[in-house]
């Protein structure tokens, strides 16, 4: 095996186990590196390999996989980057905000800078429902609903214009629960819906949601998150392709 490949290998494996054992929140982006470590392994093996006919096809094999992955992810992250913004013209008719992991009855970062975001957004619109939208999971004494209600009403959003969806423990629930709450609201399908969800995550909400009503608003990490932000983003786009193949 050449040495080069050796030390970038495992390189990479440290950076990866390191990702995934001591910043868990960059998991997604150990599991990658570990994956990239392992490739790099078997490419210099194969390099260190006298060159046979089976060598060079197993090399071409590899290379093609890893052109057609990275043109694929290009396509994927493109739409996940341009669905990563608030879209401010058209006037909705309900706003359902996505929940996020909560810290015992706390919301997480996540969480509060998607209520933030609702916060500003609903400033001018007084009027309109509001459905917050996200069930209770491990680690979390009540429902994602339930502490976004407490954190909405405890600035300022009164608390008869909010409606809790607290069964859903996915995106596809979120959307599907938030549509029949919606509907006994009088909000017909291709009304338009005011989805708030974190910025990365948009492109993956506006196709379970799958409603031309959708108008997506962005929740922004402070810029100090820059790192998880880039981790959130990379994993959006093998995320939205999982639902491309799996789910539709």
């Amino acid at each position: 095996m050449r040495k080069r490949w050796l030390i970038a290998g495992l390189s990479l494996a440290l950076a990866g186990v390191l990702l995934r054992t001591v910043y868990t929140p960059m998991r997604f982006s150990g599991a990658l590196l570990l994956c990239g470590a392992a490739l790099s392994l078997v490419w210099g093996a194969l390099e260190g390999l006298r060159e046979r006919r089976w060598v060079r096809l197993c090399r071409r094999v590899i290379a093609a996989a890893i052109i057609i992955g990275l043109a694929v992810f290009a396509l994927l992250e493109g739409q996940v980057l341009l669905s990563s913004r608030t879209d401010t013209e058209r006037e909705p008719e309900a706003v359902v905000i996505l929940g996020a992991g909560v810290n015992g009855t706390t919301p997480s970062l996540s969480l509060q800078v998607r209520l933030d975001a609702a916060i500003s957004y609903l400033a001018d619109k007084p009027d309109i429902p509001i459905v917050v939208s996200g069930g209770q999971g491990p680690g979390e004494e009540i429902s994602e609903a339930e502490c976004m209600y407490r954190y909405l009403t405890a600035h300022g959003v009164s608390g008869g214009r909010i409606c809790l969806e607290d069964r859903s423990t996915t995106t596809a629930e979120n959307a599907a629960y938030s549509k029949e709450i919606l509907a006994e609201l009088g909000v017909a399908p291709g009304d338009g819906v005011a989805v708030v969800s974190a910025d990365y995550h948009l492109f993956r909400a506006e196709l379970y949601w799958d409603d031309p009503g959708f108008i997506g608003v962005a929740a922004r990490m402070p810029g100090r998150y820059w790192p998880l932000t880039v981790n959130y983003y990379i994993r959006e786009a093998f995320a939205a392709g999982y639902l491309l193949v799996f789910e539709r």
